[in-house]
């Protein structure tokens, strides 16, 4: 008399299931989309950096706030300004007069603060029938942006095709971009300061007379581990 297992409905429904869900998760993604920073590339725009001064009608020369404002102003410029600084003043307008002479001013407070004189530029814009109008300033700078990271999550519960959220690699992307001090550089590098090819030769002659190339210590710059602890 042989012996003859049977499964129930219930064992072939239970078996089914996790057959269903072991198959499941091994699921390829339907779209890989490569290493993390492969789909949020690094670009650089550039953005305008701006400054208003306020302007009475009857107002003969920028206060000292203003001055200190147009100090820190110079200082940006100096560090991540790129091309003219522009001054534009207003035309046709009730402090048309006082801009010139605080355009004037603003001129000589930059220049006095390190920026070149010949990139500054003076220019009008169209103000007819508008009060107080204000002297505005601009120049141009370069900003690293991240792509594809604007915007909200989705649901992360939710992976129908079983693939990574577009966002993925974001965190990654936008940290390395607010790393970089010269945006700039990632369009044309910044030039390199020549190699001291004086030093270079001192040390190959000393290599090729067998004499020790390292910089000689002193007793002063020497000293071990014991010698710090005690």
């Amino acid at each position: 008399m042989q012996n003859r297992s049977t499964s129930s409905p219930l064992s072939l429904l239970f078996y089914g299931i996790v057959f269903v869900g072991l198959n499941a998760c091994s699921t390829a993604p339907k779209n890989p989309r490569g290493l993390p920073g492969d789909q949020h590339k690094i670009s650089v725009v550039q953005q305008a950096e701006r400054l208003t001064l306020t302007l009475a009608p009857a107002m003969g020369s920028l206060t000292e706030a203003q001055k200190r404002t147009l100090q820190g102003y110079a200082a940006a410029y100096l560090d991540h300004g790129y091309g003219p600084l522009a001054i534009s003043m207003p035309q046709g307008s009730d402090t048309s007069s006082a801009a010139r002479r605080a355009a004037q001013q603003s001129q000589k407070v930059l220049y006095e603060a390190g920026v070149d004189w010949a990139i500054i530029a003076q220019g009008h814009y169209q103000a007819s029938g508008i009060t107080g109008s204000p002297l505005l300033l601009s120049f141009t700078r370069y900003v690293a942006h991240v792509e594809g990271c604007d915007g909200r999550w989705r649901n992360l519960a939710t992976h129908p095709g079983n693939n990574e959220s577009e966002r993925f690699g974001c965190a990654l992307a936008i940290n390395t971009a607010a790393m970089i001090a010269n945006p700039y550089d990632l369009i044309r590098p910044s030039a390199t300061d020549p190699a001291s090819t004086a030093r270079r030769q001192t040390i190959m002659n000393k290599y090729i007379a067998g004499e020790v190339t390292g910089a000689e210590r002193t007793a002063d710059e020497k000293g071990t581990v014991s010698d710090a602890v005690n």
